[in-house]
């Protein structure tokens, strides 16, 4: 009987997979664009994460799917909520009590978790893309800058530029109104990281720690500076944190079934 098992996060901008072994170590990973094909990608992202692994996908005994395309996974035996997924994954990484926030494409959670790793209550924004990747993106796109540039951009200074909206459509509008006042691009760079951040203390994680997962995360480590300067609470970024989700859903298969 094969001792392997895998977890598919299959989000709106990209695509993880985990493969993890019978004591619950990742031993593969790989993360790919989602594209229009939702279950393609997860199986592309399933393969390739087999393929660091030095498996196929038949040497799984059983791959869970969670994410915006679960259903579309048909490697997968078995789907299970986002949330679910993250709070394992976090737990997994975290070993203890801690307030976990991810940061995605086009949603933000947060999920508290006691020191045996239960799900104490959790809250989402999805009204809009505000405090999520895709805000990053579209006002990156309007000071003409690619995410690694807006970053950058951020990170030679520490003055931040009264970014009011939290729209992203005005957010693009506000960002050239700044420009004519005379705001450097870093200023407003780094107050479009805020703009984000204070959309994630807005959602109440409150005190303790945090640990941050997710793509943005990830991809974005000014954001990160920015949240401990806000909230002024311990703040740590798990590892691997765009594979936190896969890395959940694959120990739930390990858990399921071992």
């Amino acid at each position: 009987m094969s001792t392997y098992f895998a977890g598919v996060d299959v989000g709106s901008a990209c695509c993880k997979a985990v493969v993890v072994d019978a004591a619950g170590r990742a031993v593969g990973r790989a993360v790919l664009p989602t594209g229009l094909d939702l279950g393609g990608a997860g199986s592309a992202a399933l393969q390739e994460a087999c393929r660091a692994a030095g498996l196929g996908t038949a040497d799984l005994a059983a791959t869970i799917s969670t994410g915006y395309g679960r259903d579309d996974v048909g490697e997968s035996e078995r789907t299970r909520s986002e949330i679910l997924c993250l709070a394992k994954g976090a737990f997994t990484l975290a070993g203890g009590a801690c307030t976990v926030v991810d940061i995605g494409g086009q949603d933000s959670k947060i999920v508290f978790l006691d020191e045996k790793g239960r799900r104490t209550d959790y809250r989402m924004n999805r009204k809009c893309a505000a405090g999520t990747g895709s805000f990053l993106e579209i006002v990156g796109i309007r000071l003409g800058a690619s995410p690694d540039q807006l970053g950058a951009l951020a990170a030679r200074t520490t003055e931040c530029a009264p970014l009011s909206s939290f729209c992203s459509v005005f957010a693009a509008t506000e960002v050239l109104d700044l420009l004519r006042r005379g705001f450097s691009l870093e200023a407003i760079a780094r107050g479009v990281y805020r703009s984000v951040a204070q959309r994630v203390v807005d959602m109440g994680p409150g005190p303790g720690t945090l640990a941050l997962a997710g793509g943005v995360v990830e991809h974005h480590p000014v954001l990160v500076e920015v949240l401990r300067e806000m909230t002024k609470d311990e703040v740590t970024v798990l590892p691997h944190p765009q594979h936190v989700g896969a890395l959940g859903a694959a120990v739930l298969a390990l858990e399921s079934g071992s």
